[in-house]
């Protein structure tokens, strides 16, 4: 699945070096990737002796990356690759990344920085990308349902380790437009606000588009690792704004784990702080499925 952000570095055979020390690159023949601080993919390409190819200011893309390079930060990405795969390597990471800078003309400035509507597939497809603890589902769509305003919302459901991508989302120095789209809303889940706080969800707003993020236990992304066959009845695959996204097809799966909606303890205001799980119950009547569940049974 194509994704435009570096989130973490971690194949053993890539190496980095700051843009301003492009000379400490190898010559050696090689793949490499220019990323901004965000870790942001602007630009993916191959040399066959890659000291050489950016040596100096001879590089075409050069003259717009000096110019962005002190806000953002760019860092050469390399991996040294045989002369006679370069060219398939190139198009492997140019249709992972899918670079901004790639195909299109050679200009004076970079572009805009990352949009509103782009940054929302950027964290569809970061969150849609499997790791070592959950190759099958990172992150998984409830449902969509349409508020009092007509908005269609979306809730996905993401593992406490990812809420950091949120955050950083959040916190994008160049991009206000992108720190607007985010808010938390308050929800007190149809309970009394006399006696429970409310469940604070983490939203992100693009036109006619809500997408509410919600951390759930571990225990349903075990389950669904763990339990192919559970896997096969519950989940399946959906496609939102273009990207392909894991969603459930039968929200009867919360039935099977006994997760609780309050807190068990009191808030400094002596009151019993809501769970995500009591969200998800609230909405679950409104709530539809991105694809209908197939004709499975465990």
């Amino acid at each position: 699945m194509p994704i435009s952000c570096i989130e973490v570095m971690e194949w053993t055979n890539w190496y980095n070096v700051r843009f301003n020390e492009r000379h400490l690159l190898p010559s050696c023949s090689g793949i490499y990737a220019i990323a901004d601080a965000n870790r942001y993919v602007w630009y993916v390409g191959q040399a066959a002796n890659l000291k050489n190819r950016w040596a100096g200011r001879t590089h075409h893309r050069y003259p717009q990356l000096i110019r962005s390079n002190r806000k953002l930060c760019h860092k050469i990405y390399w991996k040294q690759v045989p002369v006679n795969c370069l060219d398939e390597q190139e198009r492997y990471y140019v249709n992972l990344f899918q670079p901004e800078l790639n195909g299109c003309k050679v200009k004076k400035y970079l572009p805009k920085q990352p949009q509103v509507e782009r940054e929302i597939k950027r964290l569809l497809k970061v969150l849609n990308k499997p790791t070592s603890l959950f190759p099958i589902i990172r992150s998984i769509v409830a449902g969509k349902y349409k508020d009092n305003e007509g908005r269609h919302c979306i809730i996905i459901l993401i593992n406490i380790n990812d809420h950091e991508i949120l955050e950083n989302s959040m916190r994008k120095r160049y991009a206000n437009e992108i720190k607007k789209a985010w808010t938390y809303n308050k929800d007190y889940c149809g309970k009394n606000e006399q006696v429970y706080s409310p469940a604070w969800i983490a939203t992100y707003n693009w036109n006619s588009y809500k997408f509410e993020f919600l951390i759930v236990d571990w225990k349903l992304f075990n389950y669904l690792e763990n339990h192919p066959e559970a896997n096969l009845h519950y989940t399946g695959v959906a496609e939102l704004l273009g990207i392909q996204v894991k969603a459930l097809t039968d929200l009867n799966i919360f039935d099977k784990f006994s997760l609780e909606e309050v807190s068990s303890y009191l808030d400094s205001l002596g009151k019993r702080p809501l769970r995500f799980v009591a969200y998800i119950n609230y909405r679950k009547n409104l709530l539809k499925c991105l694809v209908e569940r197939p004709e499975r049974s465990l």
